[in-house]
């Protein structure tokens, strides 16, 4: 705690800081998100932090200068829950693609990890996120599901780092010889 109090952790809430970020990259002249954070409207009893959000979200990526028409790729480096939640929205009761123009790439390892149709008993929390905020965008036919690396173009890639979950992934970017 010592190391931690106060920027990472507010002891008297007992509460940990932190950020949750999407990454917006022009690249090739494509727009590319990085993960798109936690989601409006979603179902998260388990992680009450981020239980039934209304952000800006939308709006923040407006001021940035982009509508989700715009969005070429969204990258989801893991299918945890705060890199998957804007993936989709809450449209009259459905879960639509946020991005209806985009190829979504998620790693096949998680995919087939997080997916409850692999498994036999469902897990109340971790089902939801990815029927929510995964299973829309596949059932849409805007997923790419990548083996061990993914090359975006020639700046970007996906390497495959598992670890913090089967398919854990890393974005490489190069620009001449950095």
């Amino acid at each position: 705690e010592g190391w931690m109090a106060p920027d990472f952790y507010d002891p008297d809430n007992d509460v940990c800081v932190c950020a949750i970020q999407t990454w917006l990259l022009r690249s090739e002249g494509r727009t590319i998100l990085v993960d798109t954070g936690v989601g409006n409207h979603k179902d998260r009893p388990h992680a009450p932090v981020w239980h039934h959000l209304d952000t800006d979200f939308l709006g923040n990526l407006s001021r940035a200068g982009v509508a989700p028409e715009d969005v070429d790729v969204v990258i989801n480096t893991h299918l945890h829950v705060d890199h998957v939640g804007w993936n989709t929205y809450l449209d009259d009761g459905n879960w639509i693609p946020t991005f209806p123009n985009a190829t979504y790439l998620m790693p096949l390892a998680d995919f087939d990890f997080w997916n409850p149709a692999n498994r036999g008993d469902p897990v109340p929390g971790r089902d939801n996120v990815f029927l929510d905020s995964v299973a829309p965008v596949h059932a849409g036919g805007q997923t790419v599901l990548w083996e061990e690396g993914f090359q975006i173009d020639a700046n970007l890639a996906l390497e495959a780092a598992p670890g913090h979950t089967p398919g854990s992934a890393v974005v490489r970017l190069r620009s001449g010889s950095d």
